[in-house]
């Protein structure tokens, strides 16, 4: 018997105190002359006897109510033991996670090792015994069920189904199952085995040190020994999306950050495909501790979902060598010039050469400066319009503002048919114009500040930053505050074309009209490179776009009360629909498609880089578990597992049988207190009648009350 809070058991003598004032209040006896027996002929010769019987019925339940009340507050557990035939509660945890797919030794992974040891468990039990199997990295094709289980075949079946993951587990919240298990067994208490190789990744988590569990419950962990790793190991540590917006046809390169995590230096290739069957090797040599960057093009030929899928080959470990990223191709954009096409010269065509969005993916509009606060609803990749157009209406340049600052593109040039740039620009775009140069014959223009991204990706697609033979004939030259960086010009006094970033979007100024009569620029291909660069500029949809670790489930999917539909685009098949709440993780790497209502949601998962960390615990204690009954055993195939349930017992909670017994003991002295059911039986005693001559006799004693009364003859 074990008492969860036992100074109420302590204090159980207290059950006592009924029969001590009874005692203490108990009346005493007295003789009582009366000079007559005329009051005492219909008395019951019984009455005395039966109230001292209803007098300790009386005190027995009130002992006992006491009594009853004391032992549920100390809340009692009955535990029947396994040796003397009792039945046994048990879980068995296996560790699933990246780094059980290391070799231990027999040609046997570490993880088959755990499978192993957990079938020998389930097989040894005996058919009395309940059982379950969880995982520690959750697995759909693992579903062990939310109650124990005296199936045996199922479990083991169950456990031929456990594959390794590229994912890190989580200790915290598979202990809190294996608890909850056992407490919802009927019998309570139990033993929990795991077998692990105890990573730090897993078993030095911060929420593992707030799990506490009951004293019945006992944890073993099963420690697999863990091979020293010969050769280097680099993992893929993080994924860099393209910092541009995402069309058709417009090549963007991805960001395959690789990180040496050994003591030896790694020489790794990085294979690449996509979902159109373009493949790329790179070879690449890579120092302990250190990280570099690889970048895999890839080029989406049609609007909608494409996906990227990145491998390390050459080192010792493989589980965290997976990276596959999904990205969102969007429909065709709109550049909207606000405006007649007469007065942007050459750059609606550079935009969109042939206004349909087939070769660019883009198509150019037209509309008048009032109609400006539409782009903000119609979301325009790319506002373009004149330095003379933006100083004209106040509420114009307000929707301005809002539409760079939440994302949007802008790009001020004068027109190509009006001279002069009369208006003034608003304060909040940092720049203005200066009084015109002209020169027939041209002055040649370099490029400026060649380290920005702008001029980066200008390399990327023509393999230069530095434009030859561009000449301008009239520009004005650009007043710029501290916030733009020069891009284009003469020198830093006469800048031609500069950027800025305001808010999540871009501003983008020039003070030349893209013209051949302004300048050379429409006469080369760099117009185009430019124009597309420009429209581009800025972050993809990364409120659709995400990007998870092996062993994560995507969070802050707000489906309106609606189902969650989860398709796999690349990776192992996902078969979900139920509540955004229920989504399971993602245990390996792929991209899959969440459907929310009407929202889509493409989520990218790599796999974890603590996987391949030669970094275990030792000793035979888990320092964050120290609020858990648990030991940590080597594991031997050759052990039988049965030694460690020897003096283990079912528990069985006592709490409310007790609390029963105590409201039955308070409704019997109720009912024996009841003063309506005394006066009833007194009536029911003075209606019967005595017979002649049974009547007391001088010299007896009649006792009432608790009183002896003696009776004597009246003087006469």
């Amino acid at each position: 018997m074990i008492f969860s809070t036992p100074i109420f058991f302590y204090l159980l003598p207290l059950a006592g105190l009924p029969v001590l004032f009874h005692f203490f209040f108990k009346q005493k006896k007295r003789r009582l002359l009366f000079p007559t027996l005329m009051f005492f002929h219909r008395t019951d010769p019984r009455l005395n006897s039966r109230r001292k019987i209803h007098q300790l019925l009386l005190l027995l339940m009130r002992v006992l109510l006491i009594a009853f009340i004391l032992l549920a507050l100390s809340r009692p557990k009955f535990q029947s033991s396994v040796q003397m035939g009792g039945r046994i509660s048990v879980v068995v945890v296996v560790d699933n996670s990246g780094s059980m797919s290391d070799p231990a030794g027999d040609d046997k992974t570490k993880l088959e090792f755990a499978v192993q040891g957990a079938k020998k468990l389930v097989s040894s039990l005996g058919d009395s015994a309940k059982m379950n199997v969880v995982t520690i990295v959750e697995d759909p094709a693992v579903a062990s069920g939310d109650s124990l289980t005296s199936d045996r075949e199922s479990l083991l079946s169950l456990l031929d189904k456990i594959v390794p993951t590229d994912a890190t587990g989580n200790a915290h919240r598979t202990l809190a199952k294996a608890f909850k298990l056992l407490k919802s067994d009927s019998a309570g208490g139990g033993v929990v085995h795991v077998f692990t190789d105890l990573q730090e990744a897993e078993w030095t988590d911060d929420a593992l040190q707030s799990e506490s569990a009951d004293e019945s419950i006992n944890v073993y962990l099963h420690r697999i020994e863990s091979k020293t790793r010969q050769q280097a190991n680099a993992a893929i540590s993080s994924i860099q999306f393209p910092r541009q917006k995402i069309l058709a046809r417009h090549p963007l390169k991805i960001g395959v950050v690789c990180t040496n995590n050994s003591e030896a230096t790694a020489n790794i290739r990085v294979n690449s495909i996509d979902n159109q069957d373009n493949k790329s090797t790179q070879k690449m040599t890579l120092e302990p501790g250190r990280s570099q960057i690889v970048e895999v093009a890839i080029s989406p030929d049609t609007p909608g979902y494409h996906w990227l899928k990145t491998w390390i080959e050459g080192d010792g470990f493989a589980a965290d060598n997976q990276a596959s990223t999904g990205i969102v191709c969007g429909q065709t954009a709109t550049v909207l010039f606000s405006g007649s096409p007469g007065e942007f010269g050459v750059l609606p065509t550079a935009f969109s050469p042939d206004n349909y969005g087939q070769l660019t993916g883009m198509i150019s509009e037209f509309s008048r400066s009032g109609q400006i606060p539409r782009a903000q609803g119609e979301k325009p990749i790319l506002i373009v319009t004149t330095w003379k157009e933006i100083g004209q209406n106040n509420q114009v340049t307000s929707n301005l503002r809002q539409y760079v600052e939440a994302g949007g593109n802008l790009l001020l040039v004068p027109s190509a048919r009006r001279a002069g740039t009369n208006a003034k620009p608003p304060a909040w775009l940092g720049a203005g114009t200066k009084s015109r140069l002209s020169n027939a014959r041209g002055i040649k223009v370099e490029s400026m500040t060649k380290e920005s991204g702008f001029w980066s990706r200008i390399r990327e697609a023509t393999g230069t930053a530095s434009p030859e033979n561009i000449s301008v004939f009239t520009f004005y030259p650009l007043e710029l505050s501290e916030e733009f960086t020069p891009l284009l010009g003469i020198d830093f006094e006469r800048v031609a074309f500069a950027h800025r970033e305001l808010g999540l979007g871009n501003i983008y100024v020039s003070g030349t009209a893209f013209d051949p009569r302004w300048n050379t620029l429409p006469l080369s291909g760099l117009i185009v490179v430019m124009a597309q660069s420009i429209a581009v500029e800025g972050t993809a949809l990364e409120e659709t776009m995400l990007s998870l670790i092996a062993g994560e489930s995507p969070k802050g999917i707000n489906a309106g009360g609606q189902h969650v539909e989860v398709i796999s685009l690349v990776g192992d098949e996902i078969d979900f629909e139920g509540r955004a709440s229920d989504i399971p993780v993602f245990s390996k790497s792929g991209v899959y498609l969440v459907k929310a209502g009407s929202e889509e949601f493409c989520v990218s998962v790599r796999s974890s880089p603590k996987e391949g960390l030669m970094q275990f615990l030792e000793g035979s204690q888990v320092q964050a578990m120290e609020k858990i009954t648990h030991s940590v055993v080597d594991y031997n195939p050759a052990d039988e597992l049965q030694k460690y349930h020897i003096g283990r017992s079912r528990t069985f909670e006592l709490f409310l049988p007790l609390v029963l017994l105590a409201t039955l003991a308070l409704f019997v002295e109720g009912w024996l207190a009841n003063p309506i059911r005394a006066r009833a039986e007194k009536t029911m005693r003075s209606e019967s009648t005595q017979p002649p001559g049974q009547g007391k006799q001088p010299g007896d004693t009649l006792s009432t009350s608790g009183q002896e009364v003696p009776v004597g003859r009246g003087g006469g």
